[in-house]
């Protein structure tokens, strides 16, 4: 397919993702895990391998800290002081609901479409 055989689109789509979920964090914030969530499955079906899951998501995880540290009032919800306590837990979440999907569905479409392959 060649969606998957274009490196410079696949690099392109890897850098989007991040920028896409902080659009979605800022103009949906009552609603980010759900935007997050789909956003992620549809990146399911465009990413070519585990390399640019990782890669997105390592991006996501830079710009994400990088806004925490740099920004003293992060989307109106306190301060970098108070905001310590629960970060760690929402980038466990973050880690359980958005990243080990993406490990394991990805590898599994690639088998299925090889499947595929063989069948034709």
């Amino acid at each position: 397919m060649r969606l998957y055989a274009n490196r410079r689109l696949q690099l392109g789509l890897a850098i989007l993702y991040p920028l896409l979920l902080g659009l979605f964090l800022t103009a949906f914030s009552s609603a980010f895990w759900v935007t997050a969530l789909i956003t992620m499955l549809v990146y399911c079906a465009l990413w070519k391998n585990i390399g640019y899951v990782l890669f997105s998501n390592a991006l996501l995880l830079v710009m994400s800290a990088l806004l925490w540290v740099t920004e003293r009032d992060y989307m109106h919800m306190g301060s970098v002081e108070e905001t310590r306590e629960w970060l760690p837990f929402a980038y466990i979440l973050y880690g359980v609901m958005c990243l080990i999907p993406p490990l394991i569905l990805v590898p599994l479409r690639n088998f299925l479409l090889r499947m595929e392959d063989r069948r034709r």
